[in-house]
């Protein structure tokens, strides 16, 4: 398959070029060069319209998605209880979601069940249309006893360094993508009581992960969580990170070694001084801090990579969501491409537009860089050198305009 007359993004350059064709075999592309002439019959014409390489959502769960957006509506662990099979069928129907706003790659970031991990298979078995997955499966959790303790959902609980040995030993053998720890848990009935993993019970987590070959995800909420991971380099993201800004020489260390912050702002606080109203009190933190954090992290040169997360419907709000604090938008575009890829370990085949890489790309209109809501609506969407009309996708899932 060829695209012809494309006008392609470079965000390092932050220029469009073309028209250009983009020649793709075997789901993958194998040239980048100057049309030069009209489009076959088993061509592509992009009519002079933009293409970014597909989208990647950093922190999604799949078997949630849409789900949890009515303040006054279901509560996640209401979800977690449904059938398995009901959260498959989620699972499914949010890959088409996502693959009709241009979102070519998911990290899911835990699923009760297992039901990531079951998706993920039938995606790439060819199975099912829709974005690649990459999948911690459930996610680790300090056992935890109280008045309103949930039982563990998405999570797998994991109590001492020999536990949490055996689980991330188990997780592997599931076949997931990388690993993923929880830094606490809470007691819903008094948001200041939490429990939390030790110092050495993170740092086991996160060497068990590189010993196995993986990536580490700590899903921090709090500052003291984040110190041992960093110190001992075992830690590849931070994700959330709502208060780290209390503590600037975290965001330092983060710049310096790497590690990515993936802070799902939008999700859990829209604005700078508002959270969700169904949280009104949340693990004794103040959630809309993460802007501070986030504004402090863009300032130093952290990594950012984009998710939506449990309470946000559409990635490109995220993206705004930075440019707010600072980022310059084109830096935005790239939370979402070739930052997500580099999180996954997969910035040699996704992320960017060139000769070697995956087919995985997005057709838009207009330019994105100058209103990013358009990634919401692109036209195709190309996903292991298929197209897709995006548009289409939308229509049967119901999809209207963001």
């Amino acid at each position: 398959m060829k695209i012809v007359n494309a006008r392609v993004l470079d965000l390092d350059a932050d220029t469009s070029s073309g028209p250009v064709t983009i020649e793709v075999r075997d789901g993958v592309i194998t040239s980048v060069g100057k049309t030069a002439g009209p489009a076959g019959p088993a061509d592509l014409d992009a009519e002079n319209a933009f293409v970014l390489p597909g989208l990647i959502n950093a922190h999604e769960h799949l078997s949630l998605k849409g789900r949890l957006l009515d303040p006054d509506g279901e509560q996640y662990y209401d979800v977690y209880r449904a059938p398995a099979e009901r959260q498959l069928m989620q699972c499914a129907r949010s890959l088409l979601t996502s693959l009709g706003r241009g979102i070519t790659t998911v990290r899911d970031a835990g699923a009760a069940w297992s039901v990531n991990l079951r998706i993920r298979d039938a995606v790439r078995d060819g199975m099912l249309p829709g974005p690649r997955i990459y999948t911690c499966g459930q996610v680790l959790s300090i056992p935890f006893e109280g008045e309103k303790v949930k039982v563990a959902g998405m999570t797998v609980d994991a109590a001492g360094v020999d536990g949490v040995t055996e689980t991330v030993a188990d997780l592997v053998k599931q076949g997931v993508d990388f690993i993923k720890l929880k830094g606490h848990r809470r007691d819903f009935a008094d948001p200041n009581r939490n429990n939390y993993f030790s110092s050495e019970e993170i740092v086991t987590a996160g060497s068990e992960a590189r010993r196995q070959g993986l990536k580490f995800a700590l899903h921090a909420w709090h500052c003291h969580v984040v110190g041992p991971a960093l110190d001992a380099g075992v830690v590849d993201s931070i994700e959330h990170g709502n208060p780290l800004h209390e503590q600037p020489e975290l965001i330092d260390k983060m710049a310096a070694s790497g590690v990515i912050l993936v802070p799902n702002v939008v999700s859990w606080a829209p604005g700078p001084e508002a959270r969700w109203s169904r949280y009104p009190h949340m693990a004794g933190i103040e959630l809309e801090r993460v802007w501070d954090t986030v504004t402090l992290a863009i300032a130093k040169g952290v990594t950012l990579a984009a998710g939506t997360d449990l309470h946000n419907d559409h990635l490109h709000t995220e993206l705004q969501a930075y440019v707010r604090m600072g980022l310059p938008t084109t830096e935005a575009l790239k939370t979402a491409t070739i930052n997500g890829a580099k999180l996954l370990g997969l910035d040699s085949e996704l992320g960017s537009i060139e000769s070697g890489k995956l087919a995985d790309l997005a057709i838009f209109e207009t330019d994105p860089r100058q209103d990013l809501s358009v990634l919401a609506t692109p036209r195709t969407v190309v996903t292991r050198g298929v197209a897709h009309d995006a548009g289409q996708v939308r229509r049967l899932v119901g999809d209207g305009e963001p």
